[in-house]
């Protein structure tokens, strides 16, 4: 079940939106088992804002949902929400991507219940607007016969019923397919903002995390090891560990010199600083072109293609010895042995950080 915080009586669109809560951790640690899961975690999420929570499978970020909504305890450390600890703090609701589903009770009838608890003026009718939120097209069907995805559809909708002034998520849109889980992370996301409602999301679709974040934490084995704007954690390629959670990359090799860096016979920006010599820069599909076979570049065999839709991704054996992974246009088939020449976008170039 969805844990339900009754906030002030709000009417649907006439009241202005209560203001978030903040969530803060301090110092907070977590051991389960003897083994330590968390490991002094420091993260404060402002009033309002979203921040997602992106990371490999038990990297820590569900354990971090659990503590803030006072199922688990913190092993050591804080998490205040809105200034207050413990026994003191406002319980925070949160939808898991596994629902548990009441024996009774139907869609409509248990989110008007909610709406209503928590003082909507028109609880009706803002049933209405949260189910084309998420997506119910079956509101007078019993819940616990709901599929998978229907049913995080329904604890979405009525936990957003419920007016929180601050809300987890951890994978709460998991069950649906693509195109459907992409229409209502948007819709919700719009929600979350007009509302104002303070969101810890996490998830292990880091494209969904990019999506939707003022903030986007990456954690690891629990800890956190990146946080910041999602442009600036996505350009953080140079550390190895945030570029293998945030998507496919290649390194290659290259020489730096100065303020720049030589790669397959091209010149290219650095990105941050390096120290002169020999390095390993690190690519991104996106960046890496197939070009003409008498323009600057390297010559490479096809591995292996993947069709994607909009692109696809093949993964190319250069004449240096580098595995590299290529996206280039869906029309364009490249065969398997195929031999073709690449080169990287006149981009700033990322070198792997150098201890």
């Amino acid at each position: 079940m969805v844990a339900v915080t009754p906030v002030d009586p709000v009417g649907v669109g006439r009241a202005p939106r209560p203001r978030g809560w903040s969530i803060v951790f301090r110092g907070v640690s977590r051991d389960r088992a003897g083994v330590r899961v968390l490991h002094d975690i420091d993260l404060e999420v402002a009033a309002g804002r979203i921040a997602a929570i992106v990371g490999p499978s038990g990297c820590g970020a569900s354990t971090l949902l659990r503590l803030a909504t006072g199922a688990e305890r913190c092993d050591a450390g804080t998490v205040q929400v809105e200034g207050r600890a413990g026994a003191a703090a406002p319980r925070l609701p949160m939808v898991a991507d596994r629902v548990a589903a009441p024996r009774f009770g139907r869609v409509r009838a248990s989110i008007t219940a909610v709406a209503r608890h928590a003082g909507v003026v028109d609880p009706d009718l803002e049933t209405d607007r949260l189910c084309e939120i998420v997506g119910l097209d079956a509101p007078d069907a019993a819940v616990s016969r709901l599929a998978l995805g229907d049913r995080q559809r329904w604890a979405v909708a009525r936990v957003l019923a419920s007016r929180p002034r601050a809300l987890l998520l951890d994978d709460a849109l998991a069950a649906l397919h693509t195109t459907a889980r992409a229409q209502t992370r948007d819709r919700l996301v719009r929600e979350l903002r007009e509302r104002g409602v303070t969101t810890l999301w996490a998830t292990r679709d880091t494209a969904e995390g990019a999506a939707v974040a003022d903030d986007l934490v990456v954690m690891d084995e629990g800890r956190i090891i990146a946080r910041g704007s999602p442009t600036e954690v996505y350009g953080r390629v140079g550390d190895a560990a945030v570029a293998e959670v945030l998507g496919p990359v290649s390194t290659v090799p290259g020489i730096v010199e100065g303020a720049v860096v030589e790669v397959w016979g091209q010149r290219l920006p650095l990105a941050g600083t390096a120290h002169d010599g020999h390095c390993e820069v690190v690519v991104r599909p996106e960046n890496v072109m197939l070009v003409a076979a008498d323009a600057p570049g390297v010559d490479a065999i096809v591995r292996d293609t993947t069709f994607l839709g909009s692109v696809r991704r093949a993964t190319v054996l250069t004449a240096d010895g580098s595995r590299v992974m290529v996206e280039h246009p869906a029309e364009r088939r490249l065969d398997h042995d195929a031999r073709v020449r690449i080169a990287l976008a006149p981009v700033p170039a990322s070198v792997l950080s150098q201890d």
